[in-house]
């Protein structure tokens, strides 16, 4: 009579400690910046070693609720940042916000997208002038719901301070504004390096459409707004 072959499988446990160090950090990077800095870090000597790599925190993603300023202290650890998104409703002050920009003087990537009526003058002035490296902006006005909205107006504010401070982008992406002509124009001569301009779910509302021609023609990515 046959014996049936009975397959044992593996229980033994993957040994996380024991893996190579880029692994280590590979897999540490995917997660969220708070996830890494409440938890991840303090799992074990070699995560907390391998956190305080400087190399680690080239990119922070933050989400969730920031209003608790010790949670934002733990953050600005990095200097040499170089990628920054933030992400939903943070709770963070347009005050908290300024403050924390201004570590950072090595930025040349951020993304904000969060629910609120508009992105404060303040806040844009900052990243202006303390983040001379800047080179791709991505602003995202959002809904409750986390869509793209289009229905605050703003007064242009945050087009005239692009424009003025930050005439090294190269890459600009905004969603949920309002823009005239002239808003517009004053982003087109003030970033005169943009090589991609998304301004998919912005309002146009101008009857002068020659402006969007010249930006067809001057920005290699060019993906036109709603027309008003």
């Amino acid at each position: 009579m046959k014996r049936k072959k009975v397959k044992v499988e593996c229980m033994t446990k993957p040994n996380w400690i024991e893996l190579p160090i880029d692994l280590t950090k590979n897999i540490l990077r995917r997660l969220d910046t708070v996830e890494i800095v409440t938890s991840a870090r303090n799992v074990c000597p070699l995560w907390w070693n391998v956190c305080k790599d400087p190399l680690m925190w080239s990119t922070i993603k933050m989400t969730g609720d920031f209003s608790n300023p010790l949670r934002l202290d733990k953050m600005c650890t990095a200097s040499h940042l170089r990628r920054l998104q933030i992400l939903g409703n943070t709770g963070i002050s347009d005050k908290g916000l300024s403050e924390f920009l201004k570590r950072f003087s090595q930025l040349e990537e951020l993304e904000i997208s969060h629910c609120c009526n508009s992105f404060s003058k303040d806040i844009l002035e900052v990243i202006g002038q303390c983040c001379p490296l800047l080179k791709s902006l991505n602003l995202e006005r959002l809904s409750v719901d986390g869509m793209p909205t289009v229905y605050s107006y703003c007064k242009g504010d945050e087009a005239f301070c692009i424009a003025k401070t930050m005439s090294g982008l190269r890459h600009l992406k905004l969603l949920g504004l309002w823009l005239n002509y002239d808003e517009l124009l004053a982003i087109l001569d003030g970033c005169p390096l943009l090589e991609s301009l998304d301004l998919r779910f912005c309002i146009y509302y101008s009857s002068n459409q020659s402006l969007l021609k010249r930006c067809s023609e001057q920005i290699k990515d060019f993906h036109h707004p709603l027309i008003y």
